[in-house]
């Protein structure tokens, strides 16, 4: 979804500095991620949105997508496989936001697959005109970032008698940049909405029930070995629950009849209005 030029009675108080720091940002794809950390209630989502707002007013984004709602000022994407379409079918500058994205270890499952895809996507985001901005809230979950090389802008924000601090370091450069009263943005953002993000997209059976979890597991294990037997033995492997080879082979039939009938294409990116 393209973003909305703000007009002057809705845009954001924001100095030339803090524009100057976020289009800075934007304007370079060596450096993708943008990691935002902070207690609860320091305005990290409101600094993320910030960030999209000030790119569009300023001419270097198009377009915003994340993982919550911004009432209607970018798109709601909540899983791996859609980010990787969207940033291949939207054409212009574009800028994801993986709210509440604490990077779990490597070595757990599930998550690890996760986060290693992850790690590729934003690796090659710079093919794409491709920004991430990944908001956290403990500092164990910064450390997996702060000396990645795909990290090119460090906001950490406090918040002091109702008024927002921020301090901010860029890829390589020793010296910080503190801004008081930091300035709120003007979009829409749901701050109670649940910010899930999965490797894939999700699909529902005729009973509702999601089947992103065993029957996506049998169709990867099926394309993989092409055996029931050699399936039920890894699936039971990694979930400790024993499946007969019938029953793999039900999920796999529930799973293709599913996909066929319900798995809607994602939505169409827009075409980029040049106009707006």
């Amino acid at each position: 979804m393209e973003l909305a030029t703000t007009t002057t009675s809705q845009r954001p108080n924001y100095s030339e500095d803090v524009a100057e720091v976020f289009c800075r940002f934007l304007t370079q794809y060596k450096y993708p991620v943008a990691v935002i950390v902070g207690n609860p209630d320091t305005g990290k989502t409101d600094t993320g949105c910030l960030i999209a707002e000030v790119g569009k007013n300023e001419g270097v984004l198009d377009y915003l997508a994340s993982n919550l709602n911004t009432g209607g000022a970018g798109q709601k994407i909540t899983s791996l496989e859609d980010v990787k379409y969207w940033f291949r079918h939207q054409t212009g500058k574009k800028l994801y936001i993986l709210d509440e994205a604490g990077i779990n270890d490597e070595n757990r499952s599930p998550l690890s697959k996760l986060n290693k895809e992850i790690r590729h996507e934003v690796f090659i985001s710079r093919k794409f005109f491709a920004h991430w901005i990944f908001i956290l809230q403990e500092m164990k979950d910064l450390d997996n970032w702060k000396d990645s090389n795909l990290t090119g802008l460090i906001i950490k924000k406090k918040c002091y008698n109702g008024e927002f601090e921020a301090v901010m370091k860029f890829k390589g450069e020793e010296d910080l940049l503190y801004f008081d009263e930091f300035p709120r943005t003007t979009v829409p953002f749901d701050t109670l909405d649940i910010a899930l993000f999965t490797f894939e997209r999700d699909i529902l059976s005729e009973e509702g029930v999601s089947l992103q979890g065993i029957p996506a597991q049998v169709a990867r294990l099926y394309a993989k070995t092409g055996n029931f037997s050699i399936i039920a033995k890894e699936l039971k492997d990694e979930t400790g629950k024993p499946m007969m080879t019938m029953q793999v082979k039900r999920a796999l039939q529930q799973y293709i009849k599913q996909t066929l009938r319900c798995h809607e294409e994602p939505q169409k990116p827009d075409t980029l209005n040049n106009s707006a």
